[in-house]
């Protein structure tokens, strides 16, 4: 009771200096609180002057207002009141009360590289996150998730370790410590790359089965070998000259490395990857431009 009236007399004393009760710390630091960009800043500002460090926080800010700012990361840091974390959950991983898989693609491919490395990184820690507390709440089941990532070099980069972490480091510490945990809480990584040597090594050292296509590039091929027994590298020579559809599976897949097919995809589900073609652009058919409609998409209009 004691303990009660102090935290009460604390509560009112706070609200009479002009705080509100929606600014109160939450009993569990884990629960996700809302809160405004501009509240978060003014926080910032009023802590800097109190402790006298001004001067040392101004650069800072001027970041976070930047970020604040830019209409591409609103969906990430926005304090808008019809965003909530089960609604987040319902659109990005899958519906409630639904027994159908779902499949969620998220195309993040015209977004400045700074922006990239926090969206992703966010969404990978709120998916684990998610199914940790999924684990919790259902008894120590399990809801089996695979991330896919494209590109993953993009995001999961080799890096050394520094005092200053940089977004694109603390982004491949996101998918480390997926590889690391993962498993145990149902989430899976399948990691596509045509650059396996710039992946960080914590990942691909979690990764069990791997599916190689052609390999030009020298550092590229080191690595590959040294994923299989000496006695086995000699089906890895023929890496360089693997021809279309064509690639090496190995690993817990495969009880032994086995050179594989792909089955022919219908050109509507294919990626639009294809190499460009110049003769038929240049000199056969060449393209009426509209730019007007470029440049429009690319305003927003």
């Amino acid at each position: 009771p004691a303990v009660e009236t102090l935290l009460q007399a604390i509560r009112q004393a706070y609200i009479s200096f002009g705080g509100s009760e929606m600014e109160e710390l939450p009993i569990d630091a884990d629960i996700p609180k809302p809160f405004n960009g501009e509240d978060f800043i003014s926080s910032l500002e009023a802590n800097s002057q109190l402790m006298g460090t001004t001067e040392y926080t101004e650069t800072l800010l001027l970041r976070i207002k930047t970020l604040l700012s830019d209409s591409k990361l609103k969906n990430v840091i926005s304090s808008d009141d019809g965003i909530t974390l089960e609604n987040w959950i319902n659109d990005y991983i899958c519906s409630s009360n639904t027994t159908e898989c779902s499949i969620t693609v998220i195309d993040l491919s015209l977004l400045p590289a700074e922006l990239i490395f926090i969206i992703t990184s966010v969404i990978a820690r709120l998916t684990l996150e998610t199914l940790q507390r999924y684990r919790k709440v259902n008894n120590g089941k399990t809801l089996p998730i695979t991330l896919v990532m494209e590109e993953a070099h993009t995001f999961i980069k080799r890096y050394n370790d520094t005092n200053n972490e940089t977004a694109s480091e603390l982004c491949s510490k996101v998918f480390e410590k997926i590889a690391r945990e993962g498993r145990k809480f149902g989430l899976g990584l399948v990691l596509s790359s045509q650059r396996p040597s710039e992946l960080s090594p914590t990942v691909l050292s979690q990764c069990n089965s791997f599916l190689l296509h052609r390999i030009s590039n020298d550092r590229d091929q080191e690595l590959v070998n040294k994923l299989v027994p000496d006695n086995l590298r000699g089906l890895l020579r023929e890496l360089p000259s693997l021809p279309s559809q064509n690639a090496i599976l190995l690993g817990w897949a495969s009880e032994l490395p086995v050179l594989v097919h792909m089955n022919h995809l219908k050109e509507e589900y294919r990626p639009k990857s294809d190499d460009p073609t110049y003769w038929k652009s240049w000199i056969e058919e060449r393209p009426s431009i509209d730019w007007k409609s470029v440049a429009d998409d690319w305003l927003g209009n």
